[in-house]
């Protein structure tokens, strides 16, 4: 099925009309593909496995039928069989053998059913059958994948997040990235189709976009899959417009198209399925979110980065290309005004104080904690010896966090208390190092003395010109007026005394003089 109009000869005004014309499925495409699935599961269930030892627990529609963004010219369905597998790591030779039995006896019964394509290993999906069918000669072909899947979730899977031995088990099967996540798809199923109809309009045009102008430009090159980029496009939803039900098509697509070009600076994640709170999931998580970016985990499956080792450049340069076109443009011109989205997902920071109210802040995990220090709630706490730790709630262990540190760095991906407490001065030793020696040189200081005192004693005992040095801790310059203890600087730490660079002028001072005279008359 041809499309009459093109993405990018659609004025942005018209987007909507556009998926409705060109995009939306009819009645007639969803009933061939219903009709197809029908007589696939029939098969399944009468006929493949009927003398075998395993057996086919459910059958189960996935992919863009299943959460209802299924596109009219696509026609397409993914199958998941569910066996009596025992736990994730049934051998992988065992799902090798169910997809070659139903290889094999599809060739022999659908034959005569329908139009069968040659059914082949899908090369996009591993552990995959692919075929195409078409129910009657008239009727379009429609794309058919089908994957095997342990039965993780049983019977409670839409109606609460799975237990957190589930996800435990999953990490400790050590399997591929995204070797277990058709185990899932119920779950992925309950994540998307719950969503407005209009982030479903805009995800079929995402997914249009990906089909027609990066694909099809770059058909053998490792893209990222579609569902990376639905992903992102519900993260934008969410962060843009505050999970509204109504909201400016084209505006939704163009910041889309921008968060692609920034593809080095996403970090997303979700805890809708799984907790942070334990800590094996915790620590999995953790270290898939400090990997090379981008970072799109999937919201089932805490092992799957869906995104890792693909072509985002790619991605990145042809995003970049469509903004260009007037599908992205206002009637002016101009580029459309884009949602405001932060790259990494903010999480609430509750400070806890021992006198007073709590304080509640939106943080980026990954920010330096000096940079929530001066957040106008908490700034002028942290002036009377305030410091803050964290206490994990599986023990009673605290942990100071320091300012050069992140969230992050403590495994602080959710909303989290933290906890602001008075400090104790005490008497610490650091060490100075002068730009021009190779040894550092150590200090008895207090721990509330402030960085200005330090000074003094570095200009004193060194000889220095007072006024013209600086000190920097972890590359961040340090205010004579505050305290060491501001800064988190602890017994053994390593401060840098370096010299202040000169102001310049953009030019000399004579040259000033003849520019300036222009505004000015000098004194003769």
């Amino acid at each position: 099925m041809e499309l009459t109009s093109s993405l990018f000869d659609t004025p942005a005004k018209k987007l909507d009309s556009f998926i409705a014309h060109e995009l939306l499925p009819n009645k007639e495409c969803k009933k061939e593909i219903h009709d197809a699935f029908q007589k696939i599961q029939r098969f399944l269930h009468d006929y493949c496995f009927k003398d075998q030892d395993t057996m086919l627990l459910k059958v189960v529609k996935a992919g863009s039928v299943m959460n209802g963004t299924l596109l009219k010219y696509k026609g397409e369905v993914d199958i998941v069989l569910f066996l009596s597998c025992h736990n994730y790591n049934t051998e992988a030779s065992y799902h090798l053998d169910m997809l070659r039995l139903v290889r094999k006896r599809l060739h022999c019964c659908l034959k005569n059913l329908a139009y069968v394509s040659e059914i082949c290993v899908n090369p996009d999906i591993p552990s995959s059958l692919f075929f195409t069918i078409q129910c009657t000669k008239t009727s379009e072909p429609i794309d058919v994948v089908i994957l095997t899947a342990y039965d993780a979730l049983g019977p409670s899977h839409a109606i609460s997040p799975p237990f957190p031995e589930t996800y435990v088990d999953l990490i400790r099967a050590d399997g591929l990235p995204g070797q277990f996540s058709p185990s899932f798809i119920e779950l992925q199923k309950s994540f998307i189709k719950s969503l407005p109809t209009k982030l479903k309009n805009l995800l079929r045009l995402v997914k249009h976009w990906y089909l027609e102008h990066l694909k099809f430009h770059c058909p053998k090159a490792p893209l990222p899959p579609i569902y990376a980029l639905e992903l992102l496009t519900i993260y934008a939803w969410e962060m843009g417009t505050h999970q509204a039900e109504s909201f400016n098509m084209a505006r939704g697509f163009a910041t889309v198209m921008e968060l692609l070009q920034d593809h080095n600076d996403i970090c997303i994640y979700w805890t809708q399925y799984y907790s942070l709170q334990d800590p094996i999931i915790r620590d999995s998580v953790k270290q898939l979110l400090k990997r090379q970016r981008p970072v799109i985990l999937d919201p089932v499956d805490p092992t799957h980065n869906v995104g890792e080792g693909k072509r985002w450049d790619l991605v990145a340069q042809r995003a970049a290309q469509c903004l260009k076109n007037i599908c992205c443009l206002d009637r002016y011109n101009y580029p459309i005004p884009v949602w405001k989205v932060k790259r990494v997902r903010s999480i609430q920071v509750t400070a806890k104080r021992e006198k007073g109210k709590n304080l509640t802040i939106w943080v980026d995990p990954f920010e330096p904690i000096q940079q929530m220090k001066k957040e106008p709630k908490l700034t002028s706490l942290f002036y009377h010896q305030q410091y803050l730790f964290f206490q994990e709630s599986n023990n009673q262990q605290q942990h100071i966090l320091r300012c050069h540190h992140s969230l992050a760095d403590y495994g602080i991906f959710s909303d989290v208390s933290i906890y602001l407490s008075e400090r104790v001065n005490s008497k610490i030793q650091v060490c100075v190092k002068h730009p021009r020696s190779r040894i550092a040189e150590g200090y008895s200081v207090g721990s509330n003395d402030l960085i200005g005192k330090l000074m003094c004693m570095t200009e004193e005992r060194g000889r220095l010109i007072p006024g013209q040095h600086i000190l920097t801790f972890h590359g961040q310059e340090l205010q004579m007026d505050l305290t060491l203890g501001y800064y988190d600087i602890q017994e053994g730490d390593i401060l840098v005394l370096s010299e202040k660079e000169p102001c310049s002028s953009s030019f000399p001072r004579k040259e000033f003089e003849q520019h300036a005279g222009f505004f000015f008359k000098f004194p003769q």
